[in-house]
């Protein structure tokens, strides 16, 4: 369990890490007079947004509607927090800025984003084991990652949004069905899913195993 205080302390680092990539962008964009990564500050937002939704499912967890409709807004924003981490694939060297700056950047606005993303998840993780056991509870934290790579994959190269749900719901399932019944886009999707799923997973089990862990205990 997290305290108020360890909480305040991961709301103050998760702003200060968020003020800190706005700043490279801004600093950027000043130097350069070019306006090109600006679409990071969007991305951050939509990984700013499982965390918040999982905050506020943990506040209400005891109001079952509010738990399940904010349960499944974070399962379905969850993955826009990792997705900040492929934005990586914008880094090449520009006339305009040094590429050393530009990684630097990119990379802050990926861990960012995977923190928010890891924090959700232990916090709504941390439901799912009091109710039902931390063998469940992994189980869920690990089904989760493995769902997020998928919609990870489904954002960066179909290029759908998590909103499409609701506003886009036909094309989209058509478009994932294409893709996992063509047999090389099958393969595709399941090789790029798996290795980000393992990478996502290792990442997790590495900072919960870690002697303090996520969770804070010793």
């Amino acid at each position: 369990m997290t305290t108020m205080k360890q909480r305040k302390s991961v709301f103050l680092l998760l702003g200060l890490a968020t003020l800190f990539a706005l700043a490279l962008v801004a600093a950027r964009a000043l130097y350069t007079g070019q306006l090109r990564f600006t679409f990071l500050l969007w991305n951050l937002f939509l990984a700013w947004l499982p965390f918040l939704f999982a905050e506020t499912a943990v506040f209400y967890h005891r109001r079952r509607f509010l738990l399940a409709g904010m349960g499944s807004l974070w399962l379905l924003f969850l993955p826009n927090a990792p997705y900040l981490v492929t934005d990586l694939i914008h880094l090449r060297p520009t006339p305009n800025a040094p590429l050393w700056y530009d990684a630097i950047m990119l990379f802050s606005f990926a861990l960012t984003g995977l923190f928010l993303g890891f924090l959700s998840l232990y916090r709504m993780q941390m439901l799912v084991t009091r109710r039902w056991g931390v063998r469940i509870g992994w189980l869920f934290a690990a089904a989760t990652l493995m769902l997020s790579s998928f919609g990870v994959y489904i954002g960066r190269f179909l290029r759908w949004n998590s909103w499409d749900v609701f506003t886009n719901p036909h094309l989209l399932l058509t478009d994932i069905a294409t893709n996992l019944l063509t047999p090389h886009l099958m393969w595709k999707t399941a090789v790029i899913s798996a290795l980000l799923s393992a990478v996502l997973l290792l990442a997790y089990g590495l900072l919960a195993a870690w002697p303090q862990g996520v969770s804070g205990k010793r």
